[in-house]
């Protein structure tokens, strides 16, 4: 993995999430917006490599494919309306999977992709109350804040939490060890490594949730990052008590 400018590791060159052509004008400055601020937190490429990236609606759910086209990477969101928060939260989930290796995905992966918009939620907040891309959006920096904070009590007070609110507990919980230490980000881009069965081909796409081990995390790290990875696991391990919500061995 090289080290490259961050601004050119997601380039976003087409978004298409709405038909009428001024709405979807202000979605493209909207994601392009959240995709440079998301780069920022990378300073190695994604595993499959530094592709040209397309923003599709998809009226379902959000996902991402990286292996139908192996030249760019496809990013399908629910929103075509000017619901701005909600686009940068799926965005951001999406984009962590460029980076996690879309082609595998397990409950840490997703846990990590929630932690990723979370913390991006909170970065465009800042960043559109200091320098938004028109100063008549200035107002709506708040809402980022306020989407994140929503969904981290959604998902405390659920009686019974459903797999992506048990992914959310666990975001809030990594939440400080990434935005505390800007290298713990690269360390994301080797968990398909950290499967049990690792991606090989670019076209090597496993649709199922994968089994994943910090051991196997740890081991697929260079050197730089291996304190980073212990300290993760470690912080879960030790919290695990706290939240019945994954029957997972945790090694480390």
């Amino acid at each position: 993995m090289g080290v490259y400018e961050s601004r050119q590791l997601v380039p976003v060159v087409d978004v298409r999430l709405s038909d009428d052509l001024r709405l979807n004008g202000d979605l493209c400055v909207v994601a392009r917006s959240a995709a440079e601020e998301f780069s920022t937190l990378f300073s190695v490429s994604p595993p499959a490599g530094i592709r040209p990236v397309s923003i599709l609606y998809h009226p379902q759910r959000p996902r991402i494919d990286s292996t139908a086209d192996t030249t760019r990477y496809q990013v399908y969101l629910a929103v075509n309306n000017r619901h701005y928060a909600q686009l940068v939260y799926q965005l951001g989930h999406e984009l962590c999977h460029i980076f996690a290796d879309p082609r595998r995905t397990n409950w840490f992966v997703e846990s990590c992709c929630e932690m990723a918009a979370l913390v991006l939620l909170r970065r465009m907040s800042e960043l559109w109350g200091n320098n938004p891309p028109d100063a008549n959006w200035r107002s709506y920096a708040p809402e980022f804040q306020q989407y994140a904070q929503n969904r981290i009590r959604q998902a405390r007070e659920a009686e019974e939490p459903n797999d992506r609110l048990k992914n959310v507990i666990v975001a809030e919980m990594l939440c400080p060890l990434f935005e505390e230490s800007a290298e713990s980000w690269n360390a994301l881009c080797f968990l398909g490594q950290a499967s049990t069965s690792p991606p090989v081909e670019l076209t090597d796409w496993n649709s199922d949730l994968v089994d994943f081990s910090f051991d196997r995390w740890l081991q697929a790290v260079p050197e730089y990052l291996k304190g980073i990875v212990v300290r993760i696991g470690k912080t879960l391990k030790d919290r695990w008590h706290h939240f019945d919500i994954y029957h997972t061995v945790m090694p480390l």
